[in-house]
């Protein structure tokens, strides 16, 4: 066997004995995956596509079918070349020889960049039997375990869920392992008979290893050949191939929408980070174990890894993942898509759907951290509500609560604060949100802490006495929220809140990674491989339990460690119930902090602690893309940013952008300057503008938050997530050239994302025609492809695409009021004179909401056009509002028309390509049909 050196990177030839390549498959480079972060970046390993044949003998072709056509052991393969990969429990620059091999692994002095690696052959896990249920069992290979909490013998499963999605889960059936008690919405009956994918495996006796390729095009999407499985009790680490380096997700970090390959070790642990820091190896606030890759076909997969522990991703330029894991079990499950929307609607499956608001919730929202008093809350709101801002949430961060104890209000500055929210809030059909901390003050005769040591329902340190941290009260304890009588206990101090206090419509829920001012505890955390792991991932700070517990407190369903990553969404489960509740037969409103897959099905979030620049603004974009990839679309960031003193021109500039997030609201710190709307006088006439075209749209962005709760589908999306086979969008989308998004299917917006710019460049697919958003209309834009606009101060463009259809309510200070204003329809024909489009409305109510959805379809050529106008789904809902004027864009001049085969001929026109009808259309519970013949 000959040894070779590639870009500094030992590559070794395999021997004879190397399993022989399928035809139209190229060598496989795996590259030394090393913790070094200045190491030589490799080239892009080459295109592989493989595409399994069966080998012909002596003219026959034997095929071996191991479960359901998709399983299959291929002879061996011919991999001419494979990579060292780094002994990853060996790392380090000044890592001695005798420490090198204290791991099994191989040392070279000789090598600056990769001392210690993995051995070449016969390391890891074999593959001992297969078992007749289609699962493998894996043996250690070698004599000498890795570490003393090796687990030498595994059990591999495979389990087949849809055409599209499958799971394999790596156990170790010998003891019980720690696995996140969420459990998934699995589905029992879906059809198997054609799967998208084909997974094929070691045999007996050889190295374990499995590949999963795409059947439609041979692309392998997912490739662990000559690389180390490595199982520990608290460290666990697998490495796959890529099949190219357009990859999206694990989150949450301030990274670039497409990570980085460049060596980054991407940690995903719950961390309390301010100011929100961007970089693509800092934890922040969720965890979000999921990624999708974009092939290089274009097709798409995800796999989401459901591990709760402490992760760490490393992605290097192969590409390739390799993931670590401080505890837990391997737990994959694939997603074959094969388009990008495809892959969050099947993890959405499995993860829950989610949550549909409120639609007073998809207006704006103002707050601020520490008004200081009533009084200034009330001047705050006053200047705004009375200055005709568009609005319809007032929040209060923490400074309402009594020394900063949770369920308590402040009677001295906050005196008459139920009166305010009673008169100047509900009164004026308004909604009102509070912030609530999971820690819970230690004051003797506070009530809500003496209930809690009653209830026991707090988590307890190694010794079984009540972990005790640092918040914002001082000496704080931390409901165990995987306990059921903690959650009934949260429950009932909730409903007592209300009822007695403070009445609130939402609940904002903040320090819950669970965050704490102190490392561990009061007294600290024993010395033990919990809370010092044998591996230390790329987390901030210097230990584990930085800024948050000791990582061996005790909860009910096990030790912190596994469940730090899940405080977030069981303190979220938890409010949830509390407000359904609280408000039966009304839709929850909870905004969360911390987040785990699955979150969003209970609430939204936003993006923490945030700065106020235009660097932050750009983050801002990316940040909630990322969470659409997860399923959370009810998600923003700070407008005008947390910490930091906003200018009047950001200010703006930012609104703009804001009107277009999901969750829009203007939040800033306490040492700030005040940065409300119209707090600015040059520009609370174009901040207001802005907010205004979001409340327009009022009834598209209800429609989006519908289609996303029952299609799990992102509203907001990078370009090429609605163009997947547009080139310029793959591989040039939301860089540094085009910050562009869609909203939905059909909204195009071209923010501003830097300071005096008066110009920026933006990208529209040719494959679609697209129409401008002018002074308050559409106008056809002729030009698609790359193009650079002109973007004046009080304008931020966007654009529509052919074949869609909108509808406006052009009056109303709060959603209350705009929902029931009548509709101005726009009918936006593509080129060949299509248009569709539905509008959802209900009673805002929860499962049993009457609702209706209103269809609108377009039909015709340059000769005559029908539009169709009609109810295509009556739940029972009687729709009040009326089109006032349905335009028609970009069609000739009008000859005839007929509205339900009746010639009318008044009450339309036509002007510059527009058809206008000004009558005709009194009802939306009835059905329309409108004919035009063009001259």
């Amino acid at each position: 066997m000959a040894a070779v050196i590639l870009d500094n990177i030992h590559v070794k030839d395999v021997d004879s004995e190397a399993p022989p390549k399928p035809s139209n498959m190229e060598p496989l480079n795996i590259e030394d995956v090393s913790n070094h972060e200045h190491r030589h970046a490799l080239k892009m390993a080459k295109k592989r596509k493989l595409m399994l044949i069966g080998l012909a003998v002596a003219g026959l072709i034997l095929i071996f079918v191991i479960v359901a056509l998709v399983v299959q052991t291929p002879k061996k393969y011919d991999e001419p070349m494979k990579f060292y990969w780094n002994c990853t429990l060996a790392a380090g620059d000044n890592i001695t020889e005798d420490e090198c091999r204290s791991f099994g692994c191989v040392y070279n002095e000789t090598d600056e960049y990769s001392k210690c690696v993995y051995p070449d052959h016969d390391y890891g896990y074999r593959v001992k039997e297969e078992q007749t249920d289609g699962s493998w069992v894996l043996e250690w290979a070698g004599e000498t375990p890795i570490h003393v909490t090796q687990i030498r013998t595994l059990v591999v499963t495979l389990e087949h869920l849809t055409n599209a999605m499958f799971r394999v889960k790596v156990v170790n059936t010998k003891a019980t392992r720690y696995e996140i008690p969420i459990p998934l919405d699995l589905p029992s009956h879906a059809d198997r008979s054609n799967p998208l994918y084909i997974i094929s495996t070691a045999r007996p006796g050889e190295m374990f290893w499995i590949t999963v390729t795409r059947r439609s095009s041979g692309e392998v999407i997912f490739d662990t050949r000559n690389t180390v499985l490595v199982y520990l009790d608290g460290f666990l680490e697998f490495t796959t191939i890529l099949p190219s380096d357009r990859l999206y997700g694990l989150g949450e970090r301030g990274a670039p929408f497409r990570r980085s390959f460049n060596h980054v070790r991407m940690p995903l642990f719950a961390h309390d980070n301010y100011p929100s820091p961007i970089g693509q190896n800092i934890n922040l606030y969720s965890s979000m174990p999921f990624y999708m890759v974009v092939e290089e076909d274009g097709g798409s997969h995800g796999v989401m890894i459901y591990n709760s522990n402490a992760m760490e991703a490393y992605l290097t330029p192969t590409p390739a993942l390799t993931a670590r894991m401080l505890g837990g079990i391997i737990d994959l499950v694939f997603f074959l898509g094969p388009e990008p929307l495809d892959v969050t609607e099947q993890l959405t499956d499995i993860i829950g759907k989610p949550v549909m608001p409120p639609l007073w919730a998809i207006g704006f929202h103002l707050c601020r951290y520490d008004y200081k008093s009533l009084e200034n809350t009330k001047k705050v709101f006053t200047r705004n509500w009375e200055g005709k801002m568009p609005m319809d949430v007032q929040w209060q961060d923490i400074d309402y609560m009594n020394k900063k104890l949770i369920f308590t209000v402040d009677n001295v500055a906050y005196d008459k604060l139920e009166e305010f929210v009673k008169t100047s809030i509900h009164g004026n059909n308004l909604h009102y949100v509070i912030i609530v901390d999971p820690a819970v003050g230690v004051k003797r005769g506070f009530d809500v802490y003496e209930r809690g040591v009653f209830n026991d329902v707090y988590i307890k340190n190694a010794t079984g006495q009540d972990i005790i941290g640092k918040v914002w009260p001082g000496n704080t304890v931390f409901p165990d929220f995987t306990n059921p009588t903690t959650t009934k206990w949260w429950k009932d101090e909730v409903i007592r809140f209300r009822e007695n206090q403070l009445k609130f419509d939402g609940i904002w829920l903040d320090m819950n990674e669970p965050a704490s001012f102190m490392p561990g505890s009061l007294d600290g955390c024993p010395n033990n491989t919990v809370n010092y792991p044998i591996y230390k991932p790329n987390t901030a700070g210097p230990t584990m339990f930085h800024k948050t517990i000791c990582m061996d407190a005790q909860q009910h369903q096990g030790l912190h460690r596994d469940l730090h990553n899940l405080y977030g969404i069981t303190e979220t489960m938890a409010t949830y119930d509390a407000l359904l509740e609280l408000f039966p037969g009304k839709k929850p409103f909870i905004i969360s902090r911390s987040t785990f897959l699955g979150s969003g099905r209970y609430a939204g979030h936003w993006l923490g602690d945030n700065e106020s620049n235009y660097k932050h603004l750009r983050q801002s974009i990316i940040g909630i893309l990322d969470f659409g990839l997860f399923g959370m679309p009810m998600v923003g960031a700070d407008i005008g940013g947390f910490a930091g003193n906003c200018t009047e021109q950001l200010a703006l500039r930012w609104h703009q952008l804001g009107a277009w997030y999901p969750f829009c609201r203007n939040h800033n710190n306490d040492k700030a300057i005040d940065q409300d709307p119209a707090v600015w006088p040059n520009h609370f006439e174009d901040i207001k503008q802005a907010i205004d075209i979001r409340y327009r749209f009022l009834h598209l962005w209800y429609t989006m938050f519908r289609e996303a709760h029952i299609t799990g589908r992102p509203i907001i999306r990078a370009t090429f997530q609605n163009f997947p086979g547009d080139a310029v969008a793959a591989h040039r989308d939301f860089d540094r050239e085009y910050t562009q998004f869609m909203v939905g299917n059909d909204i195009l917006v071209a923010p501003v994302v830097e300071e005096d710019v008066k110009e920026t460049t933006v990208y529209l697919p040719p494959s679609a025609t697209w129409y401008k958003y002018s002074n308050g209309t559409f106008r056809n834009h002729s030009q698609s492809g790359k193009q650079d606009l002109g973007v004046p101060l009080t304008e931020l463009p966007f654009f529509a695409r052919g074949g869609s259809v909108f509808v406006e309510v052009l009056n109303g200070q709060n959603t209350f009021v705009r929902n029931s204003g009548n509709f101005r329809m726009s009918v936006l024909p593509d080129a060949n004179y299509k248009a569709s489009g539905h509008i959802y409305m209900d009673d805002d109510g929860l499962k049993t909401s009457k609702y209706a959805v209103i269809k609108v379809r377009m039909e015709g050529n340059k000769e005559n056009s029908t539009i169709s106008i009609g109810i295509l789904e009556n739940g029972n809902h009687t729709i009040e509002n009326q089109i006032d004027l349905l335009m028609v864009h970009n069609v000739p001049n009008v000859k005839e028309v007929t509205v339900n085969n009746k010639i009318v001929t008044t009450g339309y026109r036509w002007k510059d390509r527009i058809f206008y009808m000004e009558e005709h259309i009194k009802t939306l519970n009835e059905s329309y049909t409108i004919a035009i013949k063009y001259t």
